[in-house]
């Protein structure tokens, strides 16, 4: 048991994106000790400091937790007691307020709701039972805020340092309905192996958030630099000597240097969209943002980095519809874009095949619940060869020979 108030040494966890373990432990890496990648996240050790910075550097974590328990439980009974035989009482007052979320993989608790009420209830009546008076659930602004993971018979319960999610930076006033969250743009980014001295582009730009991450990373901005809230700073022992040391040492790593960002989109709301999210954090200047057909991308710049995040159908129907954009992006990408690393991330496989190229590497992630792939095409000139084979063999599988009132299709081996 970690009561986190007087700890020296905090075990934490960081959530983030699945696929993203490997960025992320090395993003946190030089600010902490014992980092190890887990499933959906880095555990790492530190102090209050520690703590502090990873709350504000991370560029693709969501949470930053603080173990206060694990132990095993598989009944109710055992739940309940083991949660209640923590002291609760030495940091969280009867005026406090607090939350519990809880996510389950079990075949001994199999509601998640259940699992929050329970534990909720050995809380209150802890605190109750040593106080007399019981502190208040707040589901939007609580004090403390605690997760509760159970995989089959072992539960871990953690505090939550963040509040909402790390990757509400703060500048995305209005996204595209088909945005990525920053953290998962800054890890896209991270994984593609861009430099800040190489041009970067991203030809489908939307509310602009890969050009925006790209020119945070290019300047050493960190994640949550231009976040106001965390949850930490309503805790008892928040120190703002510390906080603001932690902050001020960050800004002075923020460089200036000339970076070549480019983005653009074939419409003009979503073009205006980016550019008041960049210039929300004065960063606009150093994005050049532009209205412009998917068909006519041409990088200014050989020697850069395309990252894209085209649509991948979501919604019954939507999918044909987007075959011919597929089918462009190939297109566009051998006769425009030579001698720069192309990444496509999608959630179709289907539709990526459509590209007709073949990728050097796949990178395995989740946008949600939704299972995707970061899809690099290194785009030199030896490759056209391939492209024309693909044109020509997707051409052949589809000649339809009548003989005999038989159809036969044209089949490529």
């Amino acid at each position: 048991m970690i009561n986190p108030f007087t700890s020296s040494t905090l075990e934490c966890y960081l959530t983030c994106p699945r696929g993203l373990e490997e960025v992320t432990a090395k993003d946190i890496s030089p600010h902490c000790k014992n980092v190890k990648t887990g499933s959906g996240g880095v555990s790492f050790t530190g102090d209050l400091q520690t703590l502090y910075t990873v709350n504000l550097y991370s560029r693709t974590g969501m949470f930053a937790l603080v173990k206060l328990l694990e132990f095993s439980a598989d009944n109710e009974k055992d739940l309940y007691y083991q949660i209640a035989d923590y002291p609760w009482y030495e940091w969280i007052n009867h005026d406090d307020t607090f939350s519990i979320r809880s996510r389950v993989f079990s075949k001994h608790f199999t509601d998640s709701n259940f699992v929050t009420l329970k534990v909720k209830d050995a809380i209150v009546d802890r605190i109750r039972q040593k106080t007399k008076r019981r502190p208040d659930v707040d589901k939007d602004n609580p004090r403390y805020s605690l997760f509760v993971f159970i995989h089959e018979d072992k539960v871990s319960v953690f505090l939550n340092s963040s509040g909402s999610s790390l990757s509400k930076r703060g500048y995305r006033q209005k996204i595209h309905k088909a945005a990525i969250n920053e953290a998962l743009g800054a890890g896209l980014i991270l994984l593609s192996g861009w430099e800040p001295s190489q041009p970067f582009y991203d030809p489908m730009c939307g509310s602009g958030t890969l050009p925006i991450e790209a020119a945070m990373i290019g300047r050493n901005i960190p994640g949550g630099n231009y976040r106001k809230s965390y949850t930490f700073k309503g805790w008892k022992d928040f120190d703002p000597r510390l906080w603001n040391s932690v902050v001020r040492e960050s800004r002075e790593k923020i460089r200036n240097d000339k970076l070549h960002i480019f983005g653009s989109d074939n419409m003009g709301a979503n073009v205006d969209m980016a550019k008041r999210n960049a210039r929300q954090i004065l960063i606009h200047t150093h994005i050049k943002f532009a209205k412009k057909e998917f068909e006519d991308f041409t990088p200014e710049f050989s020697g850069g980095t395309i990252l894209m995040n085209p649509p991948y159908g979501e919604r019954i129907g939507e999918e044909k519809e987007l075959e011919s954009l597929y089918q462009l992006i190939g297109s566009v990408l051998k006769q425009n874009c030579v001698n720069n690393d192309a990444f496509i991330f999608s959630g179709n496989k289907e539709l990526t095949n459509l590209i007709g190229l073949k990728s050097q590497r796949n990178y395995v992630l989740k946008n949600g619940k939704i299972d995707c792939r970061l899809l690099h095409y290194p785009i030199r000139e030896g490759n056209y060869v391939g492209y024309l084979l693909y044109i020509f063999k997707s051409a052949i599988n589809e000649i339809i020979i009548t003989h005999n009132t038989r159809i036969i299709v044209g089949v490529w081996y």
